[in-house]
């Protein structure tokens, strides 16, 4: 295992169980389809979508997770916003993906991600949604494709910015090669953000968080949700409900333009 390889599987983890989503008031309104993705180096990765059952689509929404989040549950936000197609896809060496992930290596299949999407979506109503380590993948991303809506579940400006909030984490920091650097990332992103942290995050304090938003050229919408941890957040029932208001409140705005 190179350097690389090593510092990704510290940063990124590693998956031990799948997490679900206490289905919302459209359960079942929705059709789940399992994708596999091939990328970069010989990789599979394993992913998902949910579409409405009948009806139109309003828009596309990817999702990136966090430290050792299997995505698995992610279909189920359509049971919240079931007008949107919802993909996500495992990083590398998770759940079902193969391969060995890193920073270079996310965003290079994110990249990807996004044109196996845009086959098959439209995306002129796209929106990106990242939870934690994922906020730098999906603040990348949005550099790249700019869509008009982005979601960011306990932001960051880098790594090392979280590790110095750990004790003797002013040692650790330097030695940080992927760094996912946020702040300059941000402060590209023109389109509606909406920032949700929970109540009780151990992981990544609300300061990385603030300093995160400061950087975003349109004030984003800000939402502590009650009740919710660092792991907890992404699959609260305030969490999807905020997000799904944003989404349709963002299409009714595209509507009437």
């Amino acid at each position: 295992m190179n350097l690389e390889s090593l510092q990704g599987r510290l940063i990124f983890g590693k998956t031990t169980r799948i997490r679900s989503l206490d289905l919302g008031p459209h359960a079942g309104a929705y059709r789940t389809t399992v994708h596999r993705l091939q990328v970069a180096g010989g990789a599979e990765l394993e992913g998902w979508s949910a579409k409405p059952a009948d009806g139109p689509i309003d828009g596309a929404v990817l999702y990136f997770g966090g430290r050792n989040e299997n995505v698995a549950w992610v279909p189920d936000m359509a049971s919240f916003a079931p007008r949107h197609a919802i993909y996500a896809f495992n990083y590398r060496g998770f759940g079902e993906s193969t391969g060995r992930t890193s920073e270079r290596r996310a965003k290079a299949d994110a990249q990807a991600i996004h044109d196996f999407v845009a086959r098959r979506e439209a995306t002129t109503h796209l929106a990106f949604i990242g939870r934690s380590l994922g906020t730098g993948i999906a603040l990348w991303l949005a550099r790249e494709a700019a869509p008009k809506r982005l979601v960011l579940m306990s932001p960051f400006e880098s790594v090392p910015d979280v590790v110095r909030t750990r004790r003797f984490g002013w040692l650790a920091a330097p030695l940080m090669t992927q760094r996912f650097d946020c702040a300059d990332l941000a402060s590209s992103h023109a389109g509606r953000t909406l920032v949700l942290l929970a109540e009780n995050d151990r992981f990544v304090p609300h300061d990385c968080s603030h300093r995160l938003c400061a950087r975003l050229p349109n004030a984003p919408q800000l939402q502590l949700v009650a009740s919710t941890t660092h792991q907890s957040l992404p699959r609260s029932g305030g969490t999807q409900r905020a997000i799904a208001q944003f989404l349709a409140a963002a299409e009714a705005t595209c509507r009437r333009s």
